[in-house]
């Protein structure tokens, strides 16, 4: 049974009231969940989107590095939301089935995608990498792609916290629409951009 209740969407106010009628998400059990402590949902809501769209990290990559992390960190909710994530970018069924099963090292992935988990795999469970597991991650990513994987494995173990500790039900997966939201507001945003610098001259 669930342990800490959505809000009532009737009890919302403000710009998280307006973000609920307007969530691509529809009425997701885990926006209203989060609600319960709006000003930091609030405040992590440009966080997600940068997680969601705007990481050099490559899009396939981070989604193995999240399923490992709800894999890992038992995070039903969120490993039921990016089975169809993963699903949509082309993460077949065997691989999210070795990333369950631990099995990091399978030929489903490449040495680039082996070196990038066993980092992610040491990250969560150990905190601290060892220099051999950092070594060999970092002949593929940069820096950059390192500390994106970092704020997505921490973004991912808050949210597992979050979830199951409330017990959260399962509800659908629609975390596939707040993806496609994001992508398509960055999108915009660089457009936008691009044409005011344009005009500038």
């Amino acid at each position: 049974m669930q342990r800490i209740p959505p809000v009532d969407p009737a009890t919302l106010e403000g710009e998280i009231a307006e973000a609920y009628r307007n969530s691509p998400s529809g009425d997701n059990n885990f926006f209203r969940l989060q609600a319960q402590a709006p000003t930091a949902f609030w405040a992590l809501r440009p966080f997600f989107r940068a997680i969601f769209a705007e990481l050099q990290l490559d899009p396939f990559d981070r989604e193995l590095v999240v399923l490992l992390v709800a894999a890992l960190e038992g995070g039903a909710y969120e490993w039921m939301q990016h089975e169809v994530i993963g699903a949509s970018m082309g993460i077949t069924r065997a691989q999210m089935d070795a990333l369950k099963a631990g099995q990091l090292t399978s030929p489903l992935f490449t040495p680039k995608q082996q070196a990038l988990l066993a980092f992610a795999k040491q990250a969560v469970e150990d905190v601290r990498v060892d220099d051999p597991t950092f070594a060999a991650a970092h002949a593929h990513y940069g820096h950059r792609e390192l500390v994106e994987t970092l704020y997505t494995i921490g973004c991912y173990m808050m949210l597992a916290r979050i979830s199951e500790v409330a017990r959260l039900e399962l509800d659908a997966p629609t975390g596939i629409n707040s993806l496609r939201a994001a992508e398509a507001e960055v999108k915009a945003r660089r457009e936008a951009e691009a044409e005011a610098r344009a005009a500038a001259g």
